[in-house]
């Protein structure tokens, strides 16, 4: 997780906001309309009137109305919230003046405003492609283009909007994120260096260069950024509270008077920052200051009851930052004017829970009350913890306690059938699932879990018949496509069936190296060796070379005359495996082994 990643102040993000808002007319408004809109003596605007000769004129008079009227009609008509009407007004615009970029970007607005996502961004790339040098065009594409999936594109994008235009500060930052967000550090340093040498006054530039700098561990070259950034814009809290968090890193000791000095110079220009105040109280109790930390967490404790998102600030501050230790004191401290505060139980449960201090974490969880939005999980929490100690018997009888106070809860039914499952009580699992498939038959959770639990209990064919079951809910079901067909290879019937099931469940999910191993391995049992190992090498790159599919590429390279290739491809699925989970194929793949060098050293 990058440092960008984190909660932005609104000063700060005055000329981000370009990242963050959804579309509107406004992204193109830098650009002159088709033609002047006039106001006559009288103040009737040149629209207005045109208008009005609308309405009075006879259908031939309508023909010689200009691209300007039908626009500033399609203005009218979106302001009043008509965007449909308005588009068919744009239509009309275009249709007199179809080589008008502006009308094109209009109505690709007009559309995502409309939700019609999918049409705006088939327009705005046609737009893109016949004036691929028009930044404009181009920056409306990018704004359309988000998500994760679009960053490689996005990149080559916006650099080439730079190279066209390299005063645009919204394609500096909107690349620059894309470089934070995939930890791209050179790239995002080499670009906010940059960005500071164009924009030499731009505190904004300065900041994300000290986040640049902070992402590659050198502090000294941040802390610059960040003092820069406060000289340029000195009423912003969020560079203070990183020169904070890059004191306390290095040498807190050291840094004493600067953090306490920081802190409070937030607090001054937010005193109801309650981040600021939790870590100045925490960095009190941290240096025995409870007298000074004490008032501090007990303000905090008497804002909880008005300020229900002040407990929220401190997850994000702590536990989602992996803060563990620190989270612990300060969610003790704030429970000491309210014990029975049920957030505070939960997420001193969760902060010991990641400590791994099994006992404190089930203290906690159990005292959340029924109606806690989180009761659930900490039911499962409670009996995961328990297992997580070895106590396997304690965890089902915790659940089964509590399943028989929720008989109807589905979710307690899956983690419980889970659970006998590992204590080997295959029957008494299947018995619970169609229980709780008779509450919901088409609960496609439970049907997995019942068949792969069938299949572990020796009921091959109520496994086949569970899984087909599920497929006709679900045709694109990956799992369980991928689960039947990989079975059916295993049983060595009805192959051409598992061929079509294993692509299925490709189709799916392209990337999935089980799944990539179970159609190797069915063109495997169908004989077809040279198309098994394309597939079983893809599912080991994947996968790592995971033991079972290690061991099926070697299989398929015994099969194809490449013993040398099979003998590096058993011992990599040797090396990777689990001796309690994998004992049965540590002994296939060690005879396998040995058969392949007895049989090379009998050549020699």
């Amino acid at each position: 997780m990058t440092y960008f990643t984190r909660c932005i102040p609104i000063a700060l993000m005055r000329l981000v906001i370009l990242l963050l808002i959804p579309l509107t007319a406004a992204c193109v408004q830098n650009t002159a309309v088709p033609g002047p809109v006039q106001e006559s003596a009288a103040g009737t605007t040149m629209a207005e009137t045109e208008t009005t000769m609308q309405e009075a004129a006879p259908p031939m008079e309508k023909e010689a109305l200009t691209a300007e009227f039908f626009y500033m009609k399609s203005r009218r008509l979106s302001n009043k919230g008509n965007s449909k009407e308005a588009i068919d007004a744009l239509e009309s615009a275009i249709a007199k003046d179809p080589t008008s970029s502006f009308l094109k970007r209009e109505k690709i607005v007009l559309l995502h405003k409309l939700k019609l996502s999918d049409q705006a961004l088939v327009l705005a790339t046609e737009l893109a492609e016949q004036e691929p040098d028009n930044v404009e065009n181009l920056m409306l594409l990018v704004r359309l283009k988000r998500g994760e999936e679009y960053d490689q594109e996005m990149s080559e994008l916006l650099k080439k909007i730079l190279e066209l235009d390299p005063k645009n500060q919204e394609t500096y930052l909107r690349l620059g994120k894309i470089y934070l967000d995939t930890e791209a550090h050179d790239n995002a340093l080499e670009l906010f260096t940059k960005m500071t040498q164009v924009f030499p006054d731009n505190y904004v530039a300065y900041f994300y260069l000290g986040e640049s700098y902070l992402n590659k561990g050198e502090t000294d070259k941040a802390v610059a950024a960040f003092e820069k950034t406060l000289a340029l814009e000195p009423d912003l809290v969020e560079p203070r509270f990183r020169l904070a968090e890059i004191y306390q890193g290095t040498h807190p000791d050291k840094h004493r008077d600067k953090i306490l000095k920081t802190y409070k110079e937030i607090l001054d220009l937010q005193p109801d920052n309650d981040k600021a105040m939790m870590e100045l109280a925490l960095f009190y109790y941290q240096g025995n200051q409870m007298n000074k930390a004490d008032p501090l967490f007990a303000r905090l404790s008497q804002a909880l009851a008005d300020n229900p998102r002040l407990i929220m600030t401190a997850v994000d501050t702590f536990i989602s930052r992996k803060r563990y230790n620190e989270a612990v004191i300060v969610f003790s401290q704030l429970r000491k004017l309210d014990p029975s505060s049920a957030n505070l139980n939960f997420f001193l449960g969760m902060a010991h829970e990641a400590l791994e201090q099994t006992d404190k974490a089930i203290e906690y969880y159990l005292k959340v009350p029924p109606d806690h939005p989180q009761y659930k999980k900490t039911i499962l929490s409670i009996a995961f913890l328990y297992r997580g100690k070895g106590n396997t018997r304690e965890a089902l009888r915790f659940l089964e306690q509590h399943h028989n106070q929720s008989p109807a809860d589905i979710d307690i039914i899956s983690y419980l059938a889970s659970f006998y499952e590992e204590d080997t009580r295959y029957d008494t699992a299947i018995t619970l699932l169609q229980k709780g498939l008779k509450q919901s038959p088409e609960n496609t959770t439970l049907l997995f879990k019942l068949g792969t639990i069938q299949d572990k209990a020796g009921q091959r064919q109520a496994c086949i018949n569970t899984m087909k079951a599920l497929i006709r809910l679900d045709p694109d079901h990956a799992s369980a496509l991928n689960y039947l067909g990989y079975t059916y290879a295993e049983m060595e019937i009805h192959l051409d069936e598992a061929l079509d099931l294993t692509r299925r469940a490709l189709d799916v999910r392209p990337d999935d190296g089980y799944i990539t191993d179970s159609l190797g391995w069915v063109y495997y049992k169908k004989g077809e060796y040279e198309k098994a190992v394309f597939y079983l090498e893809k599912a080991a790159r994947i996968s790592e070379f995971e033991t079972v599919i290690a061991a099926h590429l070697g299989d398929a390279y015994l099969k194809t005359g490449q013993p040398d290739k099979a003998l590096a491809a058993y011992q990599k699925a040797l090396a990777n495996a689990d001796k309690d989970a994998h004992k049965k194929e540590i002994k296939e793949i060690t005879a396998k082994i040995k058969a392949i060098k007895t049989r090379t050293n009998g050549q020699n």
